[in-house]
């Protein structure tokens, strides 16, 4: 694993997370995940690059992919996996494949991550031994996961191998081990044989009988520089009689930590003038893990005498058996501390070292020094020849300032550029003068005055005290040589009013000096006229109007829909120009010469220069070109009559008292009432016909009829049924009863305001259907009564005249017969 080589102020600008070790196993017909986190601590975008370096050709064959990429903006994090497929004929073996995270095309200065000598290993995969005459095998010492065996690096480990043979025949058995890197030692030793005429010759297996039990010896031994970490080494026992079956165990193997690690300080060049001082250290792992190391230097002189650097100040990490080289420079400071003469000065300095993870270090403090040589003999004659440089410019700064005559700046020429300027332009006055020894101005000064000699533009100041011309002043001037040159100088006067400028001089020096001044001739401002705004356009949306309001009965045709008034009212457009003059707007209403009231629109001036419309306005107006244009402004004016409108525009500066208003009135606007129209007049369910004759018995109950009705109409249109109830509404119905004997007239009429009247009657005729003679009604209707009176016992009762009974060709509905008296009733 490596890491980047940053300079002590640089930070890397991508953090990775890895899901592996370093040392990972996997057994056959399994898949291995690495996953891999990338965080974008830096300022940009980036592309990061995420490779396997590969070590075993084998790797490339069981890996799917073996590069990914991620796009990760700042601050944004990505993980993705490389995935490798262990086939289920895999041997057990180490895999060692190095990680690249590479982000360099996007941060150029930082190069890639690499992760080295990484190992994947491969175990053998577990096999169940169930047969009664199967051989086995144990280890001793035992070795687990939770508790592997400590071995020393160089140091060998001895192992006993206990095999029975449990078959019903002899068998020869032979050791294999795996799974462990090239450069271990594995010596397997069988029991020696004895041959014939008691000869001991050494043995390539072990034989043994059935039921019978033997040892071989196995002995492991690492390399003296072999990496600290668990192995996992596979011992295999192969039976001749059975070389088919796999008996497997493996060993557990921790190997050790050795710290040794020799910093060193090495001197590239101690001794120096101008250049810097150049040292390296190396730093050598001699023990079998990695180490991350820290640097720092210390200054053993006045800490600012020298600056010491560090590339890189963190090492992480120092593989085993490697060597890092760090670069140390130290440069001198204070450079009016070098010496002149001499042996020269020393710096001396140590560097501590320091582990990150507190393992122990041989050495921690690496002591140097460097020598910073005197100057050379030719820089003390400079020194001396600057010395007496510097007494000669002090005398003649002596006599210039207090025994030279002063230099002091003239006023050439000083003038206004035209003598009358007018507001309605928006142009400020404007200026112009000519000045010699320009560089001996401190400031200048413009003001504007009146006749009486009160400020009325505000003083603009010009500093040159640096001799350079001020930035207000590059646009309108040139110098040439000691002569400045200066047209069209704006001023602040751009009020109406009578000014003459005065420009103020103020020479350079220690010693107070007295101000220049010249004076312009007189310049006037006249003052804008008054611009009011203007009616040009003031008119009704329509003359004429229909009131709304129709009839539940039936609409309107499509023409007369398009007249109706809505609840908006009447509505009204205008035109107005120069509205940023305007203060407000007033609408009045007026009916037969009366006001109906009136309506104020407020117009507030915007910091932009524009006006901001109320509200009310806000949806119906549009400014545009200085022109203020509103259509269709509702005034909510519904009702019949005759109405006119009058607009006034109220002017932000208000004109002279005998100025005539700005107002425009409209032609009379008219809300027409609605003609009236029956649209529906039933009787009994059925239109109503111009006469109706009913039949009626005498002495029966009177007959009545069921009145429906609809009239078209406007809200003011009236309606009546005559001679009862009288008013009525415009749609309804009613029951009325009729005279038993005799005619009756029912009229229904609807008017509106304007006098405009439709109505339509019907007469009913009553009538007896069995006329009798007079006479011989009387005497049978006597009869009819004594007999009922000896029937009830009543002595002075009597029938009542026309009580018969009714023939049964009679063709009253006696279901509509109701009292005389009972009043109409409506639904």
């Amino acid at each position: 694993m490596t890491s980047l080589n940053l300079s002590p102020n640089q930070h890397a600008p991508l953090s990775v997370i890895l899901t592996s070790s370093g040392m990972d196993v996997a057994t056959p017909g399994s898949r291995f995940e690495l996953g891999v986190t990338v965080h974008n601590v830096g300022d940009r975008s980036a592309i990061v690059y995420i490779f396997i370096e590969e070590r075993s050709p084998l790797l490339r064959q069981w890996c799917h992919s073996m590069q990914e990429r991620l796009a990760l903006a700042p601050d944004q994090s990505g993980e993705i996996t490389l995935q490798i497929e262990i086939p289920a004929t895999a041997l057990p073996e180490i895999l060692e494949y190095d990680l690249v995270v590479d982000g360099s095309d996007s941060y150029r200065d930082f190069p890639p991550r690499r992760y080295d000598h990484y190992q994947l290993q491969v175990l053998p995969t577990a096999r169940t031994v169930g047969g009664a005459e199967d051989p086995t095998f144990y280890l001793d010492p035992v070795s687990s996961s939770q508790q592997p065996l400590m071995i020393q690096p160089g140091v060998s480990l001895p192992l006993q191998v206990w095999v029975d043979n449990r078959a019903e025949r002899v068998d020869r058995f032979r050791l294999r081990g795996a799974g462990l890197p090239d450069d271990w030692h594995i010596t397997i030793t069988y029991p020696r044989d004895t041959q014939d005429f008691g000869l001991m010759v050494e043995a390539e297996s072990l034989g043994l009988n059935p039921g019978e039990r033997g040892q071989i010896l196995v002995t492991l031994m690492p390399p003296i520089n072999a990496l600290a970490g668990v192995y996992i080494p596979t011992l295999r026992l192969i039976s001749d009689n059975q070389p088919e079956m796999n008996l497997l165990d493996l060993v557990y193997l921790q190997v050790s930590p050795t710290y040794q690690l020799q910093p060193v300080l090495q001197v590239l060049r101690n001794q120096v003038r101008t250049q810097p001082a150049l040292f390296e250290i190396q730093l050598e792992n001699l023990g079998n893990t990695p180490r991350d190391l820290l640097l720092s230097v210390e200054n053993l002189e006045d800490p600012d005498s020298c600056t010491y650097t560090l590339d890189p100040s963190q090492v992480t990490p120092v593989a085993p058996q490697t060597t890092r080289r760090v670069l140390l420079t130290g440069i001198p400071q204070k450079w009016w501390q070098r010496p002149f003469y001499g042996g020269g000065r020393f710096f001396n300095f140590r560097v501590q070292v320091e582990d990150a993870e507190s393992h122990p270090l041989t050495v921690n403090t690496l002591p140097g020094n460097l020598l910073w040589l005197p100057r050379p003999w030719w820089q003390l004659l400079v020194l001396l020849l600057t010395a007496l440089g510097v007494l000669g410019v002090v005398i003649w700064l002596i006599w210039w300032l207090f025994f030279k005559p002063p230099v002091l700046p003239q006023l050439l020429t000083f003038e206004a550029e035209d003598s009358r300027y007018a507001e309605a332009n928006g142009e400020f006055a404007r200026v112009s003068w000519e000045i010699d020894n320009v560089h001996r101005i401190q400031e200048v000064t413009l003001v504007g005055l009146s006749a009486e000699e009160e400020i009325l533009s505000a003083p603009l100041t010009y500093t040159l005290d640096s001799g350079a011309l001020p930035p207000a002043l590059l646009p309108f001037c040139t110098q040439q040589g000691r002569r400045l040159t200066c047209n069209n100088v704006r001023t602040n006067a751009r009020q109406p009013g009578t000014y003459i400028f005065e420009l103020t001089v103020v020479p350079q020096g220690r010693r107070p000096r007295q101000p220049i001044t010249a004076r312009s001739s007189t310049v006037v401002i006249e003052a804008q006229p008054l611009i009011l705004p203007e009616i040009t356009d003031f008119a009704p949306s329509r003359l004429v109007y229909q009131e709304a309001g129709a009839s539940p009965a039936g609409g309107s045709s499509r023409a007369d829909a398009d007249l109706q008034i809505d609840a908006a009212g009447i509505r009204l457009n205008w035109i107005v120009t120069n509205p940023n003059e305007l203060a407000a707007l007033k609408l009045v209403a007026r009916a037969d010469g009366k006001s109906l009231g009136e309506l104020w629109f407020e117009i507030e001036p915007l910091p932009s220069g524009d006006i901001g419309l109320p509200e009310a306005l806000a949806d119906v107006c549009q400014l545009a070109s200085q022109v203020l244009v509103c259509e269709d402004v509702p005034t909510e004016i519904d009702q019949v009559g005759s109405y006119q409108f009058e607009l006034t525009a109220v002017a932000r500066t208000p004109p002279e008292s005998e100025a005539e208003p700005i107002l425009a009135e409209t032609e009379v606007v008219t809300i027409q009432p609605i003609a009236p129209a029956i649209a529906q007049f039933q009787i009994d369910g059925e239109n109503a016909r111009p006469k109706y004759l009913i039949p009626v018995t005498r002495g029966a109950a009177p007959p009545t009829i069921t009145l429906t009705w609809a009239i078209n109409g406007g809200a003011t249109t009236t309606a009546e049924l005559l001679p009862v109830p009288g008013p009525v509404g415009l749609a309804g119905n009613a029951v009325l009863p009729l005279n038993p004997m005799g005619s009756t007239l029912i009229t229904l009429q609807a008017t509106n305001p304007a006098g405009d009247t439709v109505a339509r009657s019907v007469q009913i005729e009553t009538f007896d259907p069995n006329p009798q003679d007079p006479a011989a009604a009387a005497a049978a209707a006597a009869a009819a009564a004594v007999t009922a009176a000896e029937e009830n016992g009543d002595e002075t009762g009597s029938a009542p005249e026309g009580a018969g009974a009714l023939d049964e060709g009679d063709a009253v509905d006696q279901e509509r017969i109701a009292p005389l008296d009972e009043p109409p009733r409506f639904d």
